[in-house]
């Protein structure tokens, strides 16, 4: 391991928390490869980060082998669209799992708030109950099982890094940049959910912190942590913050029904898989940060306004807008 000491494999590059993580590490000063399956596509999100590209198809050991050569730490961001959910997303991560086992390396995963389910009590704590009520939330807590388990019977040291909605540069999910992307037209933002339900959302960057921070610490070892937005707001807050800084005006609309939008779902495959997840939108599920920033020193935390300018910025360069 002495060899392996300041370099690091991210994969899935090619998503928001994987960009994002690599570029907290190289401002850090730390080595890091960045494994994806499109060269072409990773030298787009690699732009002005120096990383090593390898090539490769994550469910392929060998591949990842040949990625890990003298690395210390597996930054597991790999994600995948809601409908391949419940036939790529264990078996991806499993095959990371073993490429991290058998080279003795650090694993790192980025966790989300589907495992809590409904909240018992706010803001939630790691010590929360894992009580999923959708099909989702039941795939990641098999999905964190995998990785504590291969601790218990491996040795596997890990640590998961708990998050929630995220925004920000090369967030892509169809939905979140769109946002912003409109916003910047002046044309009609969409929400799904209550509109005045306080909730959070954590600018991208912040996110990629707390993971390089975790995975560049003992102290992370074994520990699961929740990494909450900068403060609780509302969609209707978050909205009307975005159109007085994009300088058009735009106005939005909102979708609060469970039965509208699972008719949609007849039609559209991601309505179909974002309609059990309507209850974020419309219950308080807002994270606790003490605990990291007991153990860390510090929560990274980008303020509501400078975080939508930063994406603003992003989108014009990536978009041409």
């Amino acid at each position: 391991m002495e060899g392996k000491k300041n370099k690091h494999l991210i994969v899935g590059f090619t998503g928001g928390i994987g960009r994002a993580t690599a570029k907290a590490l190289v401002e850090k000063g730390e080595k890091v490869v960045v494994f994806a399956r499109d060269r072409k596509k990773a030298e787009q999100y690699a732009e002005g980060l120096n990383v090593e590209i390898i090539t490769g198809n994550a469910s392929n050991i060998n591949d990842l082998n040949n990625a890990s050569k003298e690395t210390s730490t597996l930054y597991y961001c790999v994600n995948v669209p809601y409908p391949m959910w419940y036939s790529q997303s264990r078996q991806l991560l499993a095959s990371s799992l073993e490429v991290a086992k058998q080279n003795q390396m650090k694993f790192v995963f980025p966790g989300n708030v589907y495992v809590y389910g409904k909240p018992q009590f706010n803001p939630v704590t790691e010590g929360h109950p894992h009580y999923p009520n959708s099909r989702k939330g039941r795939i990641r807590v098999e999905m964190e099982n995998m990785i504590i388990q291969s601790g218990l019977k491996d040795n596997l040291i890990h640590s998961i890094v708990r998050f929630p909605d995220f925004y920000g540069p090369y967030v892509i999910n169809g939905f979140t940049e769109q946002i912003f992307i409109n916003a910047l037209k002046g044309k009609k933002l969409k929400w799904f959910g209550n509109k005045n339900i306080k909730t959070e959302f954590i600018f991208i960057e912040d996110a990629g912190k707390a993971m390089a921070i975790a995975g560049l610490s003992e102290k992370s070892n074994m520990n699961h942590f929740n990494v909450p937005g900068i403060a609780p707001i509302t969609a209707k807050q978050f909205f009307e913050k975005m159109i007085k800084l994009s300088g058009k005006k735009s106005n939005y609309s909102v979708l609060n029904s469970s039965f509208l939008l699972s008719m949609a779902g007849l039609f559209d495959k991601m309505a179909y898989e974002f309609q059990e997840m309507m209850y974020l939108k419309q219950e308080e599920l807002l994270l606790n940060g003490e605990l990291f920033k007991y153990t860390f020193g510090e929560l990274p935390s980008t303020d509501y306004e400078t975080g939508i300018n930063k994406t603003f910025e992003w989108v014009k360069s990536f978009y041409k807008n």
